[in-house]
């Protein structure tokens, strides 16, 4: 499905607008580098700024190859950074705060 459909497919399913990839590649991109530097917000912050990475996978499985391949590599990357900067914990402590699949494809 091409993005812009996928994006307005999200948004009717109750994503609160019709977001497009980039806006999420560089949500989740903002958010890789805050975690980086010393992510210093509540909890309930964070688990809400991981959202966007949670958009980015159910978007993943309704786009086109086309728009896979262009953004494939890039969000590979910052998913790699992100488990760098992170304790893997198997969702433990965020379950209560954050309810979605956890980065990666």
């Amino acid at each position: 499905m091409e993005e812009t459909a996928v994006g307005q497919l999200l948004h009717q399913r109750g994503w609160r607008k019709a977001f497009t990839v980039e806006d999420r590649v560089n949500d989740w991109a903002w958010m890789v580098t805050t975690v980086e530097n010393g992510y210093s917000d509540v909890v309930e912050e964070y688990a809400n700024d991981l959202y966007c990475r949670n958009w980015l996978h159910e978007a993943w499985l309704l786009l086109d190859d086309q728009t896979l391949v262009r953004w494939n590599d890039r969000i590979r990357d910052l998913d790699d950074r992100f488990r760098m900067a992170t304790v893997d914990d198997d969702g433990y402590v965020l379950s209560q705060f954050h309810h979605g699949g956890k980065p990666g494809m």
